[in-house]
């Protein structure tokens, strides 16, 4: 488990800041290169589950996966580019099945600016594909232009799918016109939530949303924290249940459900870590992959570190009642991956006004805790690749090292099999068969 208590000298940590921030050399390229490239020499682990490949061989095309697998049966084209990568491992871009990115009180910079640096904050750490359920007022448009940039090549880093704001109502009525609403902004996804308050929807409004979204053809996931939540949204026709359930044991009955209705779920272990973690100066504060993204992590940084909102979530009697939601949740994980439930990476990274929630060093903290819950290094690379991006809905083009995907690849200098913390041994970073980063 992480450690989550240290004091570290303020000196120490403006030192490592400023090495920090030429750690990676990041491009904004999102166009593929032209012509063929062959990346050879490296275990290949493809995102399926399959055994890994070693030595491989990856051929990309044009931005794609041409053909991969065993160095001796993979005839590398004439003209291609041949890169050596032997020694390392490659693996699919990591997929967030729920990020966001959202402009919170804490930014310093312009919308826009913002938006983009989280991009790069993502890809700076391997996380290619971010699935972001649930935008602001202020944000919500301008994601969107900012998406649609980006598929039409006119600005890189992280692939950028978004809810848009979240659909809630408090009548049926309302309901559809707030689904409508998105579905004509051709949003990727709806989100909506039951936060286990009177002034929740009731099951009639949230059946609405669901069924709306799904005449429309979008995908429905759900914030909750209650099992009564979560077997509610169940019933009601919800795809993915976006967060853990805390409050108690997952119970044969939900977990028939969401069998029989292939729903997914996405623990986001790291969501309450972040809750009560910054009662003190956490550790990883001082640790060098943390350090890499403090271009971005900075203002946030300077706020946690301030006495007054470590004693604050100290004597929080909210705050401290996530540390047990946490270990439920992660009991949890292990009670519904046994059980054949689909099981997503997701952290809730960057969500607005909440602090703390580091777009990028999060997500390899949630794989390390999804190993501690139960999960071996295999099954928890597959729930953060292939098996995200079919839960999204996104498998067709990306999540697996597979022909006809896009190359979206992380390489690392060390091999996560044998520990999930090599994941942030980073050597590269690769967007459709181009280098964004280098972390060489």
């Amino acid at each position: 488990m992480i450690r989550v208590s240290s004091k570290m000298p303020a000196v120490l940590l403006g030192t490592l800041v400023g090495l920090a921030v030429f750690s990676f050399r990041f491009s904004l390229a999102q166009a593929p290169p032209s012509g063929s490239m062959a990346l050879t020499g490296a275990r290949v682990i493809d995102g399926t589950g399959r055994a890994p490949i070693a030595p491989a061989t990856i051929v990309i095309t044009d931005g794609r996966i041409a053909a991969v697998g065993p160095a001796a049966s993979v005839a590398i084209p004439a003209n291609a580019t041949r890169v050596d990568l032997s020694g390392k491992t490659i693996l699919p871009g990591l997929v967030n099945a729920h990020g966001h990115l959202t402009v919170d009180e804490n930014t310093r910079l312009p919308v826009r600016e913002h938006i983009i640096e989280r991009l790069r904050a993502y890809a700076d750490y391997g996380v290619t594909t971010v699935m972001s359920l649930g935008q602001t007022a202020g944000d919500e448009a301008e994601v969107l232009r900012i998406r649609a940039e980006q598929r039409d090549g006119k600005i890189g880093g992280t692939r950028l799918y978004t809810a848009g704001q979240n659909a809630i109502a408090k009548t049926p009525e309302e309901a559809r016109a707030s689904v409508a609403r998105l579905a004509n902004l051709k949003v990727d996804f709806i989100k909506t939530r039951l936060i286990g308050r009177p002034t929740d929807m009731d099951s009639e409004t949230l059946g609405a949303v669901i069924d709306e979204a799904h005449q429309r053809g979008l995908r429905t996931a759900i914030h909750i924290f209650y099992l009564k939540d979560a077997m509610l949204a169940v019933e009601k026709g919800i795809d993915i249940i976006a967060h853990s359930v805390r409050d108690q044991d997952v119970d044969a009955g939900l977990i028939a459900e969401m069998k029989r209705r292939n729903v997914a779920y996405v623990p986001t272990l790291t969501r309450d870590l972040s809750v009560f973690v910054y009662e003190t100066t956490p550790a990883f504060f001082a640790e060098p992959f943390f350090q890499r993204g403090m271009y971005a992590y900075r203002t946030e940084v300077d706020l946690l570190s301030k006495p007054d909102y470590q004693e604050k979530a100290r004597s929080s009697p909210q705050v401290q009642a996530l540390k047990p939601a946490l270990k439920q949740g992660t009991r949890n994980v292990k009670l519904l991956f046994d059980a054949g439930i689909p099981i997503a990476m997701g952290t809730d990274t960057g969500s607005a006004n909440d602090p703390g929630r580091w777009q990028g060093y999060f997500e390899h903290v949630e794989m390390e805790m999804m190993v501690e819950a139960g999960m071996t290094p295999m099954q928890v690379l597959v729930a953060s690749t292939g098996g995200a991006a079919k839960v999204v809905q996104l498998d067709q083009e990306l999540g697996s090292i597979e022909p006809g995907k896009w190359a979206d690849l992380l390489v690392l200098n060390a091999n996560p099999l044998a520990n999930i913390r090599n994941t942030r041994q980073i050597h590269s970073v690769w967007i459709a068969g181009r280098k964004v980063v280098d972390g060489k």
